[in-house]
This record gives structure tokens, sequence and C-alpha cells, in this order.
């Protein structure tokens, strides 16, 4: 039996998922398990026949335990049963965004040693490729690792995140309690499933505690909105546009009703406290902001009952079993209410990175701690509030510039919709700020003099407002839906150089 671990009121084991589902599946095979995204019902008996099937396959390969299987995670039942299948041989589900270029899943297929792939076509038929003509793994994690969830690297190739089963386990679970979820409340999927939080947020939390789970690709707000209604969500993880777009669709008519989402966790650095409180007045939504990364899977969070004003500016309290301190850069925790770099461990902290993914290049201290690269104050009350990104510093004549700081004050415009402050090359000072922005329709003309107005108005230090303004239709997003800082820096160097270009030609 695996061990059972407890903190407060917050119970897990090490179970892997199959027999957890499969479990639920033999109690009640005809309840609901996933609602796919053309609104088709899959009940648990039928989602268990298609991965028991998918299993036999897999044994038929002499795929077993400790095996790395490479899967597209296409948002359907399908990928579902796969995981699922995956779990019952006891190997190692590794799921890939369908999204990615040929060549970045290239890179994945030479370096992951997986024993085989696993594919979807339009109709969901699944197409099992295997074995590879790579060597198979030998780290001597794998039979430990139920998840190895991809993450991009500074090197252009991807790190490996691997997670054992009681993380999933604890995460879920910490999030079920927090929310207050009952039965009969379903799963609201916003998220890809590609990534370690996306695929145990949604698929993992679904299965493994019997809830179902609501799918939702593509992302349109107002009918998420309204799936949400139908089928009885309680519970979702979103980014900030999501969670922006579905205000919007409330502002513009597009949606009216009533939410039944106990709480939705939105995590990223684009959170206003305007947001949260427009979520509270028209959505009748708790949204509640949770700090958490593929290697610690939401290890903060806010709780529906924390005030207002904590939910608006904090990212809550870690949770029962997890410590999150800041550290200085001698790697010394620091006293409450200093900033430092996060630094967290915990029983949803992962394994480490995979071999040939990342390996060795993990940023831990001497006791264990994972230090995530975000900066973050904790409060006397243990309340967690991050403050910036280490390495989205924009470093202007060696003055540092958290750009996070400078978007959440710009947000505050009633014309700035979204916003993405980045770095642009400079001969002299190295690097200036670029403020890369969508406007409201309707807002008006807005300019870069406008903006430090506001910017004056707000309080922000001359030595951070941004020298360059990129007005563009739409941001660039990652799969995850969070607005992709790298291509916007690249549009924003792109602009501010024919601007530049076209000044010296006058």
């Amino acid at each position: 039996m695996p061990e059972s671990s407890t903190t407060t009121d917050l119970a897990w084991d090490d179970t892997r998922l199959w027999p957890q589902f499969d479990g639920l599946a033999s109690a009640d095979p005809d309840a609901l398990a996933v609602v796919d995204c053309a609104d088709q019902l899959w009940s648990r008996g039928t989602l268990h026949a298609i991965a028991h099937d998918i299993a036999d396959r897999l044994r038929a390969l002499e795929i077993g335990a400790g095996d790395r299987i490479l899967v597209a995670a296409h948002k359907t039942a399908e990928t579902l049963a796969a995981a699922l299948a995956i779990s019952a041989v006891g190997a190692v589900f590794c799921p890939f965004s369908p999204k990615l270029s040929a060549g970045d899943v290239a890179v994945l297929e030479a370096r992951l040693g997986h024993a085989a792939r696993i594919d979807a076509d339009a109709s969901g038929d699944l197409t099992i490729a295997g074995p590879t003509a790579m060597p198979r793994s030998s780290d001597p994690r794998n039979r430990a690792t139920a998840l190895i969830g991809f993450t991009s690297g500074t090197t252009g190739v991807p790190k490996g995140v691997m997670h054992g089963p009681g993380a999933l386990n604890y995460a879920t679970r910490a999030c079920a309690t927090i929310a207050g979820l009952q039965p009969g409340d379903a799963i609201l999927g916003i998220v890809p499933m590609d990534s370690a939080p996306g695929f145990t947020f949604t698929a993992h939390f679904a299965l493994s505690l019997g809830y179902p789970l609501v799918l939702i690709d593509p992302w349109v707000p107002a009918a998420a909105l309204a799936r949400a209604e139908r089928y009885r969500c309680g519970w979702a993880i979103a980014v900030p546009t999501h969670l922006f777009t579905m205000i919007e669709a409330v502002r513009l008519g597009e949606w009216s009703g009533t939410l039944p989402l106990r709480a939705m966790a939105v995590g990223g650095s684009a959170m206003t406290p305007e947001l949260i409180a427009d979520a509270d007045a028209l959505l009748g939504l708790k949204v509640l902001r949770m700090f958490g990364m593929s290697e610690c899977m939401g290890h903060s969070s806010n709780h529906p009952g924390h005030p207002l004003q904590r939910r608006q500016h904090f990212d809550g309290i870690p949770f029962p079993g997890t410590e999150e301190e800041a550290f200085d850069d001698e790697l010394r925790m620091q006293p409450r209410g200093t900033r430092g770099q996060a630094g967290v461990r915990g029983p949803s902290l992962f394994l480490g990175y995979a071999d040939g993914l990342g390996a060795g290049q993990e940023r831990m201290t001497p006791d264990g701690f994972y230090l995530t690269g975000d900066e973050i104050i904790r409060d006397q009350g243990g309340f967690v509030r991050v403050v910036g990104r280490i390495k989205d510093q924009i470093i202007r004549g060696g003055f540092n510039i958290d750009p996070a700081e400078i978007e959440a004050a710009l947000l505050r415009h009633p014309a700035i919709a979204e916003v993405a402050v980045v770095a642009v090359p400079e001969r002299k000072l190295g690097e200036q700020a670029c403020a890369v922005c969508r406007v409201r329709p309707g807002a008006g003309e807005v300019d870069l003099p406008v903006l430090l107005d506001h910017l004056a108005g707000q309080g922000l230090s001359r030595k951070k407002w941004p020298e360059h303004l990129v007005l563009v239709d739409a941001m660039a997003l990652t799969a995850t839906g969070k607005i992709d800082k790298k291509a916007m820096a690249a549009r924003a160097a792109e602009d501010v150089l024919q601007s530049a270009q076209g000044s010296k030609t006058a």
C-alpha cells in the first residue's frame, strides 16, 4: 500500500492515477467522467474500457513500469484514456503540445528516451508508434515518476519536469479543500493539458477525485461561462488573459447568468486588484491568486474566505505542509517583510529535471528549497506576495527595473487592456524599457506622453518609466494562454529599430 501522508485537514498518498480512477469506475461506471469540446458525454465506464484497450496495446509492445511515453496532448477524451492507460502499465505520461513545431518535437524525440509515442487524428483515433530507435531512458527515477511535463529552457532545449504521483495527489487535494468542492461539482478545463500543472489541475484532478471534467477548446469566453453554468463547474485554473476576457464578455453583454464556480485559481504577473474586484462584482466569482510553477505545482494560494483586499494584493499562504521563504543572494533565509528570491519545499516539489532535458540545472539551497527565480515578500501573517521575476528584469545603465511593477501601474489606466513591458537594446545604456500595449476598443488615442502622465500619477519613480510604446491589435500568447514576452520583446525591438531608422532618414 502507498504510504499515506497528512497535514492539517489534508491527506494524500502515492497512489497512481489508474487505481484511483479504476476504483471510481467500478463503483459507478455510469457516472459522467468527461464532457469533451464537442459536448459529447463520456462515462467512467466508457473511458475505462478505452483505457484498458490502450493499456493492452502498450503491453503488447513490452512497455511497462518506468517507460516514458510521449503523447500529443489534445483536449480529447482519447488523450485522457491514454493517460489512464499509461498509468495502468506503470509507465510515465509525457504530454507535449500539439502546437509545437516539428523541430521542437524532434528535440524531444532525440532526448527523452521514450519507449513509444501516442498521437491522435482529427477523429480521435489513436496511433501508437513504438518502440523507438533511440535507447530507452535508464534514469533510476523513472519508476517513481508518473508525469514529465515540459517547460521552456534558457538554452533552447526544453526542461523535462519529473513528478511522482504523490505530488499530483497532494496539489489537487489541497485545491479541492481550499475551494470547498462538493459531490456533483465539475472541473472546468480551461488550460491546455501539455504542462505539468495543466495536466495535474485538469485531468488528474478530475479523474482521481471523481469530478467530471468539462473541456474547452478553442477558448471562447462566453461559451466557457455558459458551459461552467450548464455543467455545475465548481473549480477552474486559468491565467489572467482568460479572466480578463470572461469579464469583458459580461461587460459586452455576451453572457449573463449565475456562475456555480466556488473559486478559480489564477496565476501570473498580469493580475491587478481591479481585475479581482471586477470578478467579484460582475461574475460573482472568488478569484484566488495562486503561486505555482511546473517544478512545484500550486504551492501557495488564497482562500475564498480571505478578504477581498488580501485576494487582490497577495498570492496566498503556502499549502499545508509546504514551506516558502525569501532568500538573499547568499542563500540566507530572510526575515518576514524582506524581499528576496522565493524558495519552496514540500510535497508538490518535483523529483528533478529529466536526463538530457535539464538534469543538473536544478537551483536548490543546501537544505532543499527550490529557488523559483521569483522575488517575494512574506508578511508577518505568512501571506506571500510575488513582487517580480529576476530573469525578466530590465537593466538600464546598471539600474534594475522590474517590469511587473510597471505593468501593474499601466493596467490601471482605463484604456489599457493588456500590457507587456520588455527590454529593447540600446547602444549606450544596454537596455531600455518598452511598453507593448493592447488598447480597449473605443478608448481613444493613446500615446507615450499620456501613459507617462498616468505613471506619474500612480507615483511610479521616473527612473522606471518606459522610453518606448508599441501598440498592438493582439498580444502574442504562449500555449498556456499567458502573454509571450519573448515574442513581444522581438516585436518591440523590431518596431523601435524601424522607428529609429525612420527618424534618421527624416
